[in-house]
């Protein structure tokens, strides 16, 4: 079955250049719609139902802030996964984008390297996805032919519960986020969700939420400006030190340390 990506730019060229591009390398993968605009794009996510979506940060009627404004209110299993385009290196843009959701922020003009390689990530999290989805509808119906549970409540019980709860880190991960939260964002006990996500992830909720943020925090790093202390607010830790601390435990040096080093990289 084909992936259904939307692309939404206001340049034509850009929208035509990024389809033929794609389509190069990952032929016959994707079904697309392009779209001018914000509101385009909404009434297609609405309508199309894609799974990804790559937009443009700044675009006439609605820009892609608010477009991810808008994903963000869909139930968890039909918001698509959102690639944010940007001519502007510069750290509010990136955070806005991050703040809204977007999985990754790329900058223009496109390096084909960089957008292939994000795009092999989260085609392989769609894989994932559909195939705990399928796991489960399976699972549903041998317990429901064994006559051991209600279809009904199997399918309740089963269906997608860990992708659902991923969508929903992956959306609130910036905030402030505990398992009994997620949990019931879910309807899963807490003990039962705590060994399912970690039997499904391999890491425990905590190690699994702090690895995020620091993957998030390592994309602001490398743009623009930015403070340590507002960067670590926008990923979601509540003070500058234990952000440093977790950002050297899972890294291996501090903030500060990792900016300097990519800057030093860019300049060669």
């Amino acid at each position: 079955m084909m992936t259904k990506l939307l692309i939404a730019d206001d340049e034509k060229n850009i929208r035509m250049g990024l389809q033929a591009m794609i389509e190069r390398e990952f032929s016959g993968l994707y079904e697309y719609v392009l779209v001018k605009d914000g509101r385009e794009a909404w009434q297609h996510v609405k309508q199309f139902l894609p799974e990804l979506v790559i937009t443009d940060i700044r675009m006439p009627v609605m820009d892609g802030t608010m477009l991810m404004q808008h994903i963000r209110e869909l139930e968890p299993g039909r918001r698509p996964l959102v690639i944010i385009l940007s001519g502007y290196d510069e750290f509010q843009y990136a955070r806005e984008a991050i703040r809204c959701g977007a999985r990754e922020y790329l900058l223009k003009p496109i390096v084909r390297e960089e957008l292939f390689g994000v795009l092999a990530v989260l085609n392989e999290e769609l894989k994932q996805r559909n195939y705990l989805i399928n796991d489960s509808v399976v699972s549903v119906e041998k317990d429901r032919l064994a006559g051991r549970i209600d279809g009904a409540s199997a399918i309740a019980d089963r269906s997608g519960s860990m992708t659902r709860a991923i969508q929903y880190i992956h959306a609130h991960y910036s905030e402030d986020l505990n398992m009994a939260v997620v949990s019931n964002s879910v309807s899963l006990n807490y003990t039962y969700f705590s060994q399912a996500f970690k039997s499904y992830t391999g890491l425990s909720f905590v190690q699994y939420v702090k690895r995020l943020r620091i993957a998030e925090a390592k994309r602001l790093l490398e743009c623009q400006g930015g403070k340590i202390y507002e960067i670590a607010a926008t990923v979601g830790f509540d003070n500058a030190k234990h952000f440093n601390k977790v950002f050297r435990e899972l890294e291996g040096m501090t903030p500060q340390q990792f900016r300097l080093k990519n800057q030093r990289g860019n300049e060669k």
